[in-house]
């Protein structure tokens, strides 16, 4: 049978009305029987009643996800996935922001982030991008006292509560032995891994997302496919060559010689233009993330997969755990959630496009509640 916070005060030998005040932050509860009855409630699965909670809080909470501008179409699906899920929680008076924060413009960030905290905010939800001082970032969001989560991109070693993402060497790994078996029947083969130099001076430390996914093909090649032949070579960003011009020659330089290509960096658009380009129309070619260009490429079979890791159910998923931890007063660190790679191919693109259409947000919320604020979205972090 299904506890209730009644339950809970008998079996603490506590009264009701202290079991209540510790759940809806309504009344003074010292921080040891707080943490006394919270333990409990654990234990004993116990979840409390939404409605009833809202009506005694009587406040509407308000959670922010920030994200950045680069690639832009990797951040229109993390914001499909967030209004999604702000529409299914906006009844239950929630508030949910979306700010794309300008590239390396880490002074946005933190103007942004702290207006939000002196509006009242209640959680957040980051992504730990080099492109950003996030050890400030961090440290302003600690001091505020909020819960805070990091999604697509993590940092083990700060507080988040927890990881919603992928696990990036596995990205890796997947592109790896798709291409060895693909190439399983022939003698030898010649993969072309293009990668992106990140050293340079105005990144920051933290993880470099693209040495993982390299460092998980290689792994995975080497042991399980001795007999494919890799090399690597690194788009490079202190050059004045444009990153576009990079790909183009490379890809031109290597016509003809190479029987796959990997691509690892965000340069979605520069590869695509490349491969139309040239003749690889008989070379297996991989990348990472969808955009309509590539789709398109897909069907018409320039393309031969894409590596897909679900930004659309990163970002819902990233404001429902947000909610989870608001409603549950559970500040210590959970279980992550990993989002596990897909491999896209022409024959089920489908996949995607059904997806695509499920994840648009309702106009309308599931139910109305005029205590309900709008869901917001501000392209510049400005607000």
């Amino acid at each position: 049978m299904r506890i209730t916070q009644k339950d809970i005060a008998k079996n603490l030998g506590i009264s009701l009305i202290t079991v209540s005040r510790a759940f809806n932050d309504s009344g003074y509860v010292s921080a040891e029987l707080k943490k006394r009855i919270m333990d409990y409630a654990k234990r004993q699965s116990y979840v409390p009643h939404r409605g009833s909670q809202i009506l005694v809080r009587n406040k509407t909470r308000r959670i922010a996800v920030f994200t950045s501008t680069f690639p832009s179409f990797v951040w229109d699906d993390i914001e499909k996935g967030v209004l999604s899920a702000a529409a299914y929680i906006r009844p239950l008076n929630y508030e949910v922001h979306f700010f794309r924060i300008p590239d390396f413009d880490t002074e946005c960030y933190l103007k942004t982030l702290k207006r939000e905290i002196r509006n009242g905010l209640d959680a957040a939800a980051f992504l730990c991008m080099r492109m950003y001082r996030m050890k400030e970032i961090v440290v302003l969001a600690e001091k505020s006292g909020i819960p805070y989560v990091f999604y697509n991109v993590d940092d083990p070693e700060t507080n988040r509560l927890c990881y919603i993402g992928t696990d990036y060497p596995a990205g890796g790994r997947l592109a790896a032995n798709f291409i060895g078996k693909s190439l399983g029947l022939m003698e030898t083969g010649r993969v072309l891994v293009i990668g992106i130099n990140e050293d340079v001076d105005h990144m920051t430390d933290g993880p470099d997302i693209n040495a993982k996914r390299i460092r998980g093909f290689l792994e995975v090649l080497g042991s399980q496919y001795p007999f494919v032949e890799s090399r690597v070579e690194y788009i490079n960003m202190k050059v004045k060559t444009g990153v576009g011009v990079q790909i183009k020659r490379l890809l031109k330089d290597n016509e003809g010689r190479v029987d796959a290509v990997y691509f690892v960096p965000a340069f979605t658009g520069s590869f695509l233009d490349g491969l139309e380009a040239y003749d690889y129309r008989r070379t297996i070619t991989l990348l990472h993330d969808v955009k309509d260009q590539a789709l398109r490429c897909l069907e018409n079979g320039l393309l031969t997969a894409i590596v897909f890791q679900d930004p659309v159910l990163q970002g819902y998923t990233a404001v429902r755990t947000l909610e989870n931890i608001l409603e549950s007063k559970i500040r210590e660190r959970q279980r992550d959630i990993e989002i596990a790679h897909t491999l896209i191919f022409r024959e089920n693109i489908n996949y995607l496009k059904n997806h695509y259409l499920l994840s648009e947000p309702e106009d309308e919320a599931p139910s109305k509640s005029r205590a309900a604020p709008p869901i917001q979205s501000t392209g510049t972090g400005s607000g």
